[in-house]
């Protein structure tokens, strides 16, 4: 069949077109206009897609780490500020003011004065009371008991009242708990984040020892049948307990330190101290001090390493604080020969020195030793120079700390501030 007499099929296929190709004056092929701003729209597109998609994950980076600075946050607290923020924010406002001195006291006799950071406790045979170290009265309370003992935490204080059955525990605001023992208490602890141990005696065993978290609940028990507890101290960690105990045999006491955990009624460390006996055992961190008639032992909470330190006479003070622990020790026969052994919290020696006179009471505070007797106030250096003395009257009983060169002192029926001024 000729050419021209074919029938011409048509397809529904479209040839693509061609693309233009221009020459720049440089000899470079480009592609046509229309191609270009197709192109330039498609990747402007592909930008606004993917900024947006950084944004959405830089949000959640910024989310997630708003959030591991908060668990820190809460974290780093519950250590700094064991009983709560609520109550150690309380505490610290409260303990701030200042008073009129002298400032009266309420009962006939002080028992003891407890000093803190920004305040202390007075114990009376009727009452306590917490000032500030303005002299601002920040509470009182009646405890109504006849033997009335006080121990304290960094927060919270405790008072038993000795061989009864009642207990009430204090922060700067007022009355926390009261507790009710069965049986009679023969000692107590309270540690800084507000666990409370009571040592208790009864008809059917010879001590016992319980341990409550700061909202009352029981735990930690453990009886002894033939030995007689007279010490208690709580770790930090809160898991574990030390405990001093005395025991009779054959016409004679014979002492021992043990140290429990929670999971277990065996101990795991006992030292036998033989018949020296512990009669104060203290928490200051990492470890503990056992303190008896002329020697001072420093025992870690881990590792149950012991550190002896032996005294020439006898222990007439133990002190803690922040700044660190004094043993004070007098010669044999002679309480006006004193010395004065400063250790680090951590049972480090810092210094060791003599005090001529009678100290009725002494502190070791802001990197110095303030002491009292004879109508006098010294202020030592921690490493024994004396660096003020003045006259503060008589009939003083205890003595706080509330400066560089100030003392509160106290007497059965006041608390006056003085500065010491003359240097030598």
């Amino acid at each position: 069949m000729p050419e021209y007499k074919r029938k011409k099929i048509h397809t529904s296929r479209r040839r693509p077109k061609s693309v233009k190709v221009q020459k720049s004056a440089k000899g470079t092929q480009m592609r046509s206009e229309k191609r270009i701003k197709r192109d330039i729209t498609q990747d402007r597109s592909i930008r606004v897609i993917r900024g947006t998609k950084s944004d959405k994950h830089k949000k959640l980076y910024v989310f997630a780490s708003v959030v591991a600075v908060a668990v820190l946050t809460v974290i780093l607290m519950s250590v700094l500020l064991p009983v709560g923020l609520f109550e150690s924010s309380r505490n610290f406002f409260y303990s701030f003011g200042s008073g009129s001195f002298p400032a009266e006291l309420s009962g006939a006799q002080v028992i003891d004065c407890v000093p803190k950071n920004n305040y202390y406790y007075v114990l009376t045979d009727t009452s306590i009371m917490i000032f500030s170290n303005g002299g601002k009265k920040l509470f009182s309370s009646v405890h109504g008991f006849l033997s009335p003992v006080i121990t304290t935490s960094e927060t919270r204080a405790l008072v038993f009242d000795q061989g009864k059955n009642t207990a009430i525990i204090y922060n700067l605001s007022g009355i926390v708990d009261t507790i009710t023992s069965k049986d009679e208490i023969i000692t107590a602890d309270i540690a800084r984040d507000g666990q409370y141990a009571l040592v208790t005696k009864s008809d059917s065993y010879a001590s016992s020892v319980t341990v409550y978290s700061r909202k009352g609940k029981k735990l930690y028990n453990i009886k002894f049948a033939k030995d007689m507890v007279n010490g208690v101290d709580i770790a930090n960690s809160g898991k574990k307990i030390a405990v001093s105990t005395l025991n009779a045999q054959s016409g004679k006491i014979f002492s021992s330190i043990r140290i429990y955990d929670f999971n277990s009624a065996d101990p795991k460390f006992k030292l036998d101290l033989g018949q020296d006996t512990a009669y104060d055992i203290h928490n200051t961190g990492s470890g503990f001090f056992v303190v008896t008639h002329n020697k001072l032992r420093y025992i870690k909470w881990s590792k149950f390493t012991v550190n002896e330190l032996d005294f020439d006479g006898e222990i007439a003070h133990m002190r803690y604080s922040n700044a660190g622990v004094m043993a004070v020790y007098n010669k044999t026969n002679d309480k006006s020969d004193n010395y004065v052994l400063l250790l680090k919290n951590s049972g480090k020696k810092i210094d060791e020195f003599e005090i001529k006179g009678i100290v009725n009471d002494i502190r070791f505070s802001r990197g110095r030793v303030y002491s009292i007797g004879d109508s006098k106030i010294n202020i030592y250096s921690k490493h024994g120079e004396k660096l003020k003395s003045d006259i503060c009257g008589f009939g003083v009983i205890k003595i706080s700390v509330v400066g560089s060169n100030a003392i509160c002192v106290i007497t059965d029926s006041e608390i006056q501030k003085i500065v010491v001024k003359k240097g030598n």
